[in-house]
Order: C-alpha cells, then structure tokens, then sequence
C-alpha cells in the first residue's frame, strides 16, 4: 500500500532529520519524476536537439554577418537553450502542481513532516536541474558540431540572465498550477502558450525580419526577455559585459507576481475532501470510466442495428474528444493559433513553394492537426481503452469492432475538418486568402485520405506497442519531428537528403497534395503525392490487420493511478 512519506517524496526514516534534509530527499524524488516523464524529455531535450540539428543543415553554413564572418549557428544555438530550458521548467511545474491540487497531495502533507514550501521547492528545484541539463547539452553540441563560440565577456551576464529567466518560469508554472482545474489542463495550456510565446519571441526566426508588432509584444512576456540579452550576450561583434537591466527587470517583476499570486490562490484551497479522479465525468479506475471510453449501450428490445451502434459510438468519441481540454488545445487550438500567427509575421504575397503563404501554411497547418488527431489522439485512446480493458468487453456487447473503430474514424475526420473549417475561416476574413469554391472537393477528399492513412498507422503502432504510455512517447516522437522536415514549420532550404527522408513519410505528400489542390493559379490533383499516401494506408492496415491486439499485455498492466502519476512528470503520484 502506498504510504504518504512516499506521497510526499521522502523515506519515514528522514522525517526527523531536518528540513536540509527533507528537501534534498523531495528534490531527488521530483528529479526522478521528471526524468521519468516522456513527454517531458521529448520537448526539454529531444526537440531542441531536432531543431537544432536541422538548423545546423539547412543554415549552417551561412554567414550572419559578413563583416565579421559569424555563423547563423553562433545565434540559433542559444535559442535551443532557451527552447529546452523553458519547456523544463514552465510545463512541468504547473503539471506537477496542478496534479497535486487535484489529488489533495499538499492538504495531505500537513500531516507529514514535509511542510508545502518545502514540496513546492522540490519541484522547482528539480525542473531547475532539468532545464541546467538541457542547456548545458545544447551549448556543448553547438560548440562542439557547430563551433560556437562562447563570449567569455558576457558569461556572468548569460549565467545571471539564464538563471533568473529559469526561475522566472518555474514561478509562472506554479501560479498557472495554483488555477488549473485539472493537470491535463495545465498541461495543455503550458505547452499550447509556450509554443507560442516561442513564436513571438523569435525563438523559431533565423534571418528573417519580424513584423514590427512583434517586438514590443513578445518584450511584455518573460521568453523574450531571455531570448534577445542571450543573442546578445553570444555575439561576437558586441561589446561590454553584455548585461540587460530591463530584460532582468522585467523577469524578476514576471517572478515575484507569479509567486505572489501562487500563494495567494493556495491559500484559497478548499479544504475539504476530493472526489476521485474522472474520466468524461466518471471516476476512473471504475466499470463507468471503461464504459467512457467504449460506449456500451443499452439494449432494450432486441439488438441495435449496426449503423445506429456505429453512429453512437462516433458521437461518444466527439464527446469525449470536446471535453479533452488537451485534445482541443494541442488538435485545434494550437493549428488555428500558428496559422494565424505566421500569417501576420509575413506578407501574404510573399510566394511559398511559387504559391501564396496563406495557401501553403493553410495546408501544412491543416495537415499537422489531422497528424495530431489521427495519429496522436486516436493512438493513444486505442492504447488506453485496450490497457483499460475496455477492448477485450467490446465481446460481451452487442458492438461489433468494425462498428467500433468506424466510429473513432468518424470522429477522427469530424475533428480533422473543424480543423480545415476554422483554418480556412481565418485565413478568409483575417487575411484576405481566397480559396476557389470548386477546388474545396477535392481538397477534402485529398484531406480525408490523408487522415485515414495517418489514422491507420497509428492503429498500426497501436499493434506494435503493449502500453498507452508508450504510444504517446512514439507518435510524439515520430510527429514532431516530421513536422520540422515535411514542409509544415520549416520551409524551404532543406538540404536535399533531409527532403529525401522526408519524403519516405506520408505527412509531406499530404501537405504538398492539400496546398496543390488549393493552389489559386490552378488547383490540381498531385497524383505522385497521393500514390505515396495510398501505399502507406495499405500498408499500414496490412500491419494493423495481421497485429492489432484486443486484449492487454498482461505484463505491460499498471494500475491507473500508478500509470497516472509516472505520466504526469511532476513527481507527485496520483
């Protein structure tokens, strides 16, 4: 049986061994968590890594500035410091206590000898680490790969700058935690904002010239305030100690008003018990949580017809789906929210790939919330329901599988056309992109293929992984950085072997096959693009067919709250 010392991250051996000692045991048992969660390791360090290294290919070589003959490199590879170190510390924070909140792990330690402050400095010290980690990791590749050099003038000003600008984030994770119903709220909220904040502080710009509005908006968020003194503090044509008292200033105001605030919404804590955790309104770990994610439904005189039980089950899944604050952020939200914000970063005549912007990031944009909503989302629901058990009962139900799976397809293209829908939607009033009515057929045929296809090889990886957990690590780990290479947040300049790869995978042939059916100069089926998709959806139901398993590994089995709180991240268990 868990115990609560081990709730709060220390052995009951320590729990009179003084308050030195209570935190350094709470550190270790949050940098444990952290090192555990995946989601956090892909985007502290495997992300950063990515965009680093494809930036090392596609600008590496080019000069920044000829007077001194500095690489781009010398300034993208602070940036991906900044990248990891920022998604180390914002995110995890607010999971971990958010997580807590919901689970009433800080009303429970006050009757243990670990006090809340000393919890609470636990996990910002771990993330602390993590993020030291990260950057130390991204200036070493970049020196060592890239020859980076470092300033040794403006080293206490980048120490000085990066450690307040770390410590700053963590106290807006615990002020965003402090709020958050929910740790997949905050969890989704974190990512979504950090994303793009990332944008708008110019994390993601190498070479180009930003709007004018950008400055001073990303100059009122802390990321920037990191980003530009770090620039700065790297160039080697500067001069002086590299030192920035309004970019301080306006981290350690960011700071102190996140804690403040943090402390005050703590304070406002009911104190009373809390319900179990749910699922779609259900507690979970119950027979009604299994039913949330399988619709079992009522029988009453004589069996469903098979249309009706497919068209319940779709339904079902939309509703879930609407109530997934993650599933609208990371699907719908954050596609919408890029598209609107690359297109105000730069003219809309501005020609990309000899097409008008708002066309082409139109259809890389659409493209990336069906990778989400086809390959993530339906991946990962699959692998719960079947870890869950909720698969092997579909036997004892008058729902068939096909009735099943078509209706997780039917809720799959449902989303992946809000998606289309809302992008078209803002491109056409917002920014003046016009779409031609004829060619909006074959651009949802070419889009409902390309989110089957990328449906199907998730049912595929669902066939090759025994557990949830893994699912999510795998798709986030296959889409993203798919994304980089495939036309969607890097365009052009790709060197040619990169292109060569990205080309193997179909989430660059639906991109390329949506842009040119939408093309204003003459839309027109890309046939060579839509042969390589078809492949991959035959093949991938080749491999879904001949695997996909319906029953859980009995050896990849958790219990949900274990498996809860080693996927939350923060070190503090379910």
């Amino acid at each position: 049986m868990t115990t609560l010392a081990h709730l709060s991250g220390h052995p009951a051996t320590t729990a009179h061994g003084g308050r030195l000692g209570l935190l350094v045991d709470q550190l270790s048992h949050a940098a444990r968590g952290l090192w555990r969660s995946r989601i956090v390791l892909i985007f502290t360090f495997i992300l950063p890594l990515v965009w680093l290294v494809l930036m090392g290919l596609v600008a590496g070589d080019q000069v920044a500035d000829p007077a001194t003959g500095v690489r781009t490199m010398q300034f993208v590879t602070p940036m991906a410091a900044v990248f990891g170190a920022v998604f180390a510390t914002y995110p995890p924070v607010a999971m971990s206590l958010a997580l807590a909140r919901e689970q009433r792990i800080l009303k429970r330690l006050q009757g243990t000898p670990t006090p809340v402050w000393i919890y609470l400095l636990g996990q910002v010290g771990a993330a602390m680490l993590l993020a030291t980690a990260a950057l130390l990791l991204m200036l070493a590749i970049g020196v060592a790969a890239y020859g980076v050099q470092i300033e040794w003038r403006s080293v206490p000003a980048s120490v000085v700058t990066l450690v307040v600008g770390v410590a700053c984030l963590a106290s807006v994770g615990l002020a965003v935690g402090a709020v958050a119903p929910t740790a997949a709220t905050a969890q989704a909220f974190t990512m979504a904002s950090a994303v793009l904040m990332a944008f708008v502080s110019g994390l993601f710009r190498v070479g180009d010239t930003e709007p004018a509005w950008m400055a001073p908006v990303g100059a009122l968020f802390p990321m920037r305030n990191i980003a530009d003194p770090l620039r700065d503090q790297f160039d080697p044509a500067g001069t002086g100690g590299g030192w920035a008292p309004g970019a301080l200033a306006v981290l350690a105001a960011w700071g102190i008003g996140s804690l403040l605030f943090a402390a005050w919404a703590l304070r406002r804590e009911p104190a009373t018990a809390s319900a179990p955790r749910r699922t779609n309104g259900v507690a979970r770990g119950t027979p009604a949580a299994v039913a949330s994610i399988v619709r079992m439904p009522v029988v009453a005189g004589g069996r469903p017809r098979s249309l009706a039980l497919m068209a319940d089950q779709a339904r079902w899944a939309i509703t879930g789906a609407r109530r997934n604050v993650s599933i609208v952020f990371f699907a719908i939200v954050m596609p919408v929210g890029l598209y609107a914000l690359i297109c105000s970063m730069y003219p809309q005549d501005a020609p990309v790939h000899d097409m008008p912007l708002g066309i082409w990031f139109g259809a890389a944009m659409t493209a990336y919330g069906a990778g989400v909503i086809g390959f993530m989302h339906l991946t990962v629901s699959l692998a719960a329901a079947r870890e869950l058990g909720a698969l092997k009962r579909l036997r004892g139900t008058p729902v068939p599988a096909w009735a099943f799976l078509a209706g997780r397809t039917i809720e799959v293209l449902a989303l992946a056309l809000v998606v289309a829908i809302l992008i078209l939607a803002v491109g056409t009033i917002a920014f003046g992109v016009r779409v031609s009515t004829g060619a909006l057929p074959s651009a949802a045929a070419v889009l409902l293929l390309g989110t089957v296809t990328m449906a199907t090889c998730g049912l595929a990886l669902v066939a090759l992984v025994p557990t949830a957990r893994a699912a999510s690590t795998l798709t986030m780990a296959i889409l993203l950085p798919l994304s980089f290479v495939s036309d969607i947040f890097v365009v052009g300049n790709i060197p040619a072997p990169v292109q060569a790869f990205a080309s193997l995978f179909p989430l660059k042939h639906v991109v390329a096959a949506l842009a040119a059916t939408l093309d204003p100069a003459g839309g027109s089926l890309a046939w060579t693009d839509l042969a390589v998709i078809a492949v991959w959806l035959v093949g991938a139901s080749v491999v879904a067919l001949r695997r996909f398993r319906w029953e859980p590994d009995p050896g990849a089995v958790r219990a949900p709250r274990i498996a809860q709180r080693r996927s939350s991240g923060g070190g503090a268990p379910a």
